[in-house]
């Protein structure tokens, strides 16, 4: 026995599913042994099952960012589950609390055997999906605009330090405004490299993952300790169907990864990777 039909009708991936239907789904389901002082899952733990919390709390906690409180009935992880990703959260059940755990590839076989039901839930998952990514759009834009602001107001300031008299705390107070303002520049946006396009590059040691790009750095994943800080370093780099000659220094060295500044491309060089980077941010964009 599962969560019931009553539950599931709640959960936006069975919108339209019939009684019958939910009481099949619900079946697939099996009961969480819940302990809270173990996490349910934990970041950078593959997400493998996806999870239905029918009575009680869980907590979802994302490492210095956002806590979220979840009350049933909430569905927990499917999209994660779903893709094979990295969880992003901990997940804490609290004592006492009703969880039911279903395995993607069992969620999988069923809708590949019941290829009705399987469209409609791919319908309903891909609109779970996009008024998420409406929903991220609005709150990036939000975060857009008071970065702008943000910008205006410590360029304003800038002006100030150098228009006012000269003392002990000008300098210092200027060079960390010039800091800030050029660290949030537009140019210094990096990218995550998705899975469709893939990216690597090629130094004198072999080919590294790349873990994610701007139009000014790259940083890439060694499989040997890293360079020191200020090595130059020349190299090719494979985006998704093409490739880019780069050089240029080590600026930042920890472990096994390095980012690594780039030296100006050349023209064609440089539209090859602006090219790359917008095929990349248009799939974190609703169009």
């Amino acid at each position: 026995m599962g969560p019931s039909s009553t539950e599931l009708r709640t959960i936006p991936l069975f919108q339209g599913f019939g009684d019958e239907e939910l009481a099949q789904l619900g079946r697939l389901f099996t009961r969480v042994t819940v302990d809270a002082t173990k996490p349910l899952f934990d970041v950078g733990e593959q997400a493998t099952e996806l999870y239905l919390l029918t009575a009680g709390e869980v907590v979802l906690d994302r490492p210095d960012d956002d806590v979220f409180r979840l009350y049933p009935p909430a569905l927990i992880g499917e999209l994660g589950a779903l893709t094979g990703l990295p969880r992003s959260t901990r997940a804490n059940v609290a004592a006492g609390s009703t969880v039911w755990g279903l395995r993607a590839k069992v969620v999988q076989d069923y809708f590949a055997s019941h290829q009705e039901l399987g469209v409609r839930f791919l319908v309903n998952l891909l609109t779970v999906v996009a008024d998420k990514v409406h929903r991220d759009q609005g709150r990036m834009g939000d975060m857009r605009q008071n970065l702008m602001r943000t910008q205006k107001e410590l360029k304003r300031l800038r002006e100030l330090v150098l228009e006012s008299d000269e003392t002990p705390l000008s300098a210092p107070v200027h060079d960390t405004l010039d800091k800030l303002i050029t660290h949030n520049r537009r140019v210094n946006y990096r990218v995550e490299p998705p899975a469709s396009l893939p990216l690597s590059l090629r130094l004198e040691g072999g080919t590294v993952a790349v873990t994610d790009i701007s139009r000014t750095h790259v940083s890439a994943a060694l499989t040997t300790p890293a360079p020191a800080a200020g090595t130059w370093l020349s190299g090719v780099l494979h985006l998704a169907d093409t490739e880019i000659p780069i050089s240029g220094k080590v600026h930042r060295a920890h472990g096994t990864k390095i980012t690594i500044e780039l030296d100006l491309l050349i023209d064609e060089y440089a539209a090859t990777l602006e090219g790359y980077l917008t095929r990349a941010q248009l799939l974190d964009v609703l169009v």
